[in-house]
């Protein structure tokens, strides 16, 4: 970073501090139109890609601003009472000067500010409280982010629905989300899914479907032969999933091609994974039945898109080797995305703080102990580090494979989206 740059961020990290400091309501339009501006969200990318030890500070300040400022605005529009004048300027701008929300604009034919702004409010009202019921169903500890509604999901949840219209109106549209375990790809594609039921004509585009990779795990006995080929964390109660060569391909390609052929009436059952027990689910209450006709489906797998270009005889024999045949398998599914998100990917470390919040998580919602701390430390070794050469295979997809690359703060909040090569 060039001192003047440093300047310049320095002038905004301030202002971003200035602002979380004061109280909502006065200079409510002035302060959206800085903390939703293009200079604000470039300040926080910089400090983040650059590695800056202050970007977690400010990431919060401006998290804690945003949530301050926009969120009683938005709270009011979901109320059904008017946003105010002042308020309702920021926020149309905003659309267009928020690169968060921008990003998700259609490139041709682009529409004024104050439509989209207008028509988001009516979608807030109509959405917020089933979207704020399905969050306190998913969190028992955390405030609905009405403020990633209304700047993420929404604008995200109507790109897919205008790309679907286009590309494959009638059809199974297919988006894919690429991050590293624990980076929030299960909450987003679930978040995508309760606001794509509202804004998708269920009888003749069908409805939204998120579900992980992890549902589609061959089960315990079927991956224990896998131990001897290298497919083995080396550290007892470690699971040896999560790589490719431990999934059902076969029963994954056969629920998409269900899901293509699903109709209006029909009637689907998707099988899940428990954790717990580290084998497939027979609880019938584990599995997802899908009632009707299937129009997106959004599905999340921590190497989503990952090169399978790649001769696995050229690498010596070894878990590399293995998963670079295995990974070859998966090219049809991959080829029938239609979009890739991409998270950002962190440290090696920062993965492993994820990862143990995962797992508290899941001991809350589900009961039971997960992996303790050097459990999971082998597990995520495991997972990255052992399983890929470099060189030539890694669990993050090639750029002109991704549709959006996202950055997100310590907290899982994006921070900002990219158009990546595919866009």
């Amino acid at each position: 970073m060039t001192p003047t740059a440093a300047r310049t961020h320095d002038d905004v990290v301030q202002e971003i501090r200035d602002w979380s400091a004061r109280p909502p309501g006065a200079g409510t339009g002035a302060a959206l139109a800085f903390l939703l501006s293009d200079r604000a969200q470039t300040a926080l990318h910089a400090l983040r890609t650059l590695g800056d030890e202050r970007f977690d500070a400010v990431a919060a300040h401006h998290r804690e601003a945003v949530d301050a400022h926009l969120g009683p605005v938005l709270l009011r529009i979901a109320e059904g009472r008017p946003a105010g004048e002042e308020a309702f300027r920021a926020l149309a701008a905003a659309t267009r000067d928020d690169p968060l929300q921008a990003v998700f604009a259609p490139a041709r034919n682009p529409v004024p500010p104050e439509a989209v702004a207008l028509e988001r409010m009516r979608l807030l009202r109509r959405l917020w409280e089933p979207f704020a019921a399905w969050w306190n169903g998913y969190f028992t500890d955390a405030e609905p982010p009405v403020a990633d509604l209304w700047r993420l999901y929404l604008p995200f949840a109507r790109w897919i629905v205008r790309e679907k219209r286009v590309r494959r109106p009638g059809e199974l549209f297919v988006v894919g989300f690429n991050g590293s375990p624990g980076a929030g790809k299960t909450v987003l594609t679930n978040a995508l899914a309760v606001v794509l039921d509202h804004l998708l004509d269920r009888e003749s585009e069908g409805r939204a479907v998120a579900r992980s990779g992890d549902d589609w795990y061959l089960g315990r006995a079927a991956r224990e032969p896998l131990r001897r080929l290298g497919y083995d964390p080396g550290v007892p109660g470690v699971p040896n999933r999560s790589l490719p060569g431990t999934h059902d391909l076969g029963r994954l390609l056969a629920d998409l091609r269900a899901m293509e052929r699903s109709t209006e009436h029909g009637t689907l059952r998707l099988g899940g994974f428990d954790k717990r027990t580290d084998d497939r689910s027979t609880d019938p209450e584990r599995c997802l039945e899908v009632r009707g006709r299937v129009g997106v489906f959004l599905f999340d797998l921590w190497f989503a898109g990952a090169e399978t270009d790649v001769d696995p005889a050229a690498l010596p024999d070894g878990l590399p080797r293995r998963v670079a045949e295995h990974l070859r398998g998966w090219r049809p599914v991959f080829d029938r995305m239609d979009a890739l998100w991409a998270f950002d990917w962190p440290s090696f470390e920062q993965m492993v703080r994820e990862r143990e919040a995962q797992e508290r998580l899941a001991e809350r919602r589900h009961g039971g102990r997960g992996m303790d701390g050097e459990q999971i430390r082998a597990f995520m070794r495991y997972m990255t580090e052992r399983s890929w050469d470099r060189r030539t295979t890694s669990p993050v997809p090639p750029d002109a494979a991704i549709t959006f690359r996202a950055w997100r703060d310590t907290r899982h909040r994006v921070i900002a989206v990219r158009r990546g090569g595919r866009a």
